[in-house]
């Protein structure tokens, strides 16, 4: 007995309720595709055949928090590695032994892929920021694929990773969209905490937005790209630490 597509997408909303369909998920419909299909006799269902019924059909979801029981948050970082600032930011979170996901930018690996591995032997998380930045609502479907490709194909020849998660520039991604990010595997990931570090209101004023916003379950949004950010790092981890918050990466904060 085969195991449908109706089986298989029921079981996987009753295992998986309230996640985006990509990333993470794809390693847990495989799981429930092979339970299933013991169960019922069947060789099995090729996840990518899964992951193709999955976006056809369903709506994607955008996640913008985790879950807000406990104490965990994640930390995030876009648009680099930049030179000069990523190091900076990964010291301080050495210095704590804590954990962040940066979201790269493809040409920023090519240009600096030492420091990209750093930032991957160090423990942090790496998502797909996209090659070049663009918004990606004024593109073609082509185009927004190579954008996400390139990069994903760029990472894995550099980092020897491929990224799990993705972040749109800007968060500007049309929900017709949603699906061939889906199809790659990746889920999507936007923010609740958006201290607007990238147009550097002063140190002050990112270290106030970050602290005052933060709640359990929070993915909050900074930049590499600029020195206040980083100079303003260190008093955010601390009031963060104190206030008994854990920090995750991505992956580990949604499970």
């Amino acid at each position: 007995m085969s195991v449908t597509r109706g089986k298989f997408l029921k079981a996987l909303g009753k295992s998986i309720p309230g996640m985006v369909l990509g990333g993470g998920v794809a390693t847990a419909a495989q799981k429930l595709l092979g339970k299933m299909a013991a169960a019922s006799g069947a060789t099995e269902m090729p996840i990518a055949n899964a992951r193709e019924e999955i976006t056809r059909d369903t709506k994607i979801e955008f996640i913008m928090s985790g879950p807000p029981g406990g104490n965990r948050i994640a930390l995030t970082f876009d648009d680099g590695p930049t030179p000069g600032v990523t190091e900076l930011v990964l010291d301080e979170l050495r210095r704590r032994g804590l954990h962040a996901t940066f979201f790269m930018i493809g040409e920023r690996i090519a240009a600096a892929p030492d420091l990209a591995r750093r930032v991957l032997a160090e423990g942090h998380e790496v998502g797909n920021h996209t090659l070049t930045h663009p918004k990606l609502t004024t593109l073609a479907d082509q185009q927004v694929e190579a954008e996400i490709q390139r990069t994903q194909d760029l990472m894995d020849d550099v980092l020897n990773r491929r990224a799990t998660w993705f972040r749109p520039p800007y968060g500007a991604l049309r929900q017709n969209q949603a699906g061939m990010v889906a199809r790659k595997g990746l889920g999507i990931v936007l923010w609740s905490v958006n201290p607007g570090d990238w147009a550097q209101p002063g140190e002050a004023r990112i270290v106030a937005t970050v602290l005052g916003e933060t709640r359990p379950g929070s993915i909050i949004l900074c930049h590499d790209l600029h020195r206040q950010t980083a100079d303003g790092l260190g008093p955010i981890l601390d009031g963060l630490l104190e206030r008994g918050l854990t920090f995750a990466t991505v992956s580990s904060l949604l499970g």
